[in-house]
């Protein structure tokens, strides 16, 4: 389902490889041009899906679970990328790679089982190392039930170095915005607790060869027992994704109860003690 657009934004002497590749990708259009499918448009730099929450997106509330939003989340950004010229293969030809280095998600509330919803997505500029993308959930009736931002690095797979977007002129962007600022650092849990640490599954590696980001928050989400979901519920996250996992990692997570409500947690490796990912978490009782 992917398409090639014709996207209005020129780059002026792009320096490295990503940038010549984006700039290929890009021709001169009249504003405005519109993609259309059965299930998704993008007008420009908005890219629209309509979906609705099937039974193994829900969680055992029978709403849309915390790891299967993060995907849908993931899932539309590269579907953007893809759009847009700069997605998974178009990069896998230069031996580079999207990385998600952040992200804050905020939830007024989560789809129903079989429930319809629309996601919308747009670039929403650049700082640096950082591409800023922000996704927003809307239901039915119009209303925004869930937004999010994320920034995403673009790594060089065989050096794994970060590769700039100051040498882009007029990165595509969408004049809107669903929070004031982007996802931010999130601290180190303190805690003494003795962590136990257990192997990295076979069907938590992605296509990189990484532990799959939704994992993490799979991992963070599993650390709470049944009586903990039970009286609470999850509105808001924020994540910063820091080192890569592998297989033959083990992992563990690590939590700090700064209060009833918010709460820090890490993902941290066994055999160096680093932190893969941090996560801030804002429950409320259910």
């Amino acid at each position: 389902m992917h398409a090639k657009l014709n996207i209005c934004y020129r780059f002026s002497k792009p320096n490295n490889k990503f940038a010549k590749k984006f700039t290929r990708s890009l021709s001169l259009c009249k504003p405005n041009r519109l993609y259309k499918s059965k299930t998704m448009s993008t007008i420009v730099n908005i890219h629209r899906q309509e979906l609705s929450t099937k039974s193994y997106f829900v969680n055992r509330f029978a709403e849309l679970s915390t790891s299967y939003l993060f995907w849908q989340i993931q899932e539309i950004a590269w579907e953007h990328a893809e759009m847009l010229g700069v997605g998974f293969e178009n990069l896998q030809q230069d031996k580079q790679f999207w990385v998600l280095s952040r992200l804050l998600v905020k939830i007024d509330r989560r789809p129903r089982w079989g429930e319809k919803f629309r996601l919308e997505t747009w670039p929403a500029g650049t700082d640096g190392f950082l591409a800023h993308r922000d996704i927003r959930f809307i239901d039915e009736s119009g209303t925004t039930i869930i937004r999010a931002t994320t920034s995403w690095l673009v790594l060089d797979l065989k050096t794994k170095r970060i590769l700039r977007f100051d040498s882009f002129n007029n990165f595509p962007f969408h004049d809107e915005r669903v929070f004031d600022g982007f996802a931010g650092k999130v601290p180190s849990p303190k805690s003494e607790k003795e962590l136990v640490f257990t192997p990295v599954l076979l069907n938590e590696i992605d296509v990189n060869q990484h532990f799959n980001s939704g994992r993490y928050l799979e991992r963070i989400i599993d650390s709470y027992d049944f009586d903990f979901h039970d009286k609470n519920r999850l509105i808001e996250f924020e994540i910063n994704f820091a080192k890569e996992g592998i297989p033959g990692d083990f992992l563990s997570v690590k939590k700090q109860i700064i209060d009833e409500n918010n709460h820090l947690c890490s993902v941290v490796r066994e055999n160096d003690g680093v932190e893969l990912i941090r996560a801030r978490l804002h429950w409320v009782p259910r």
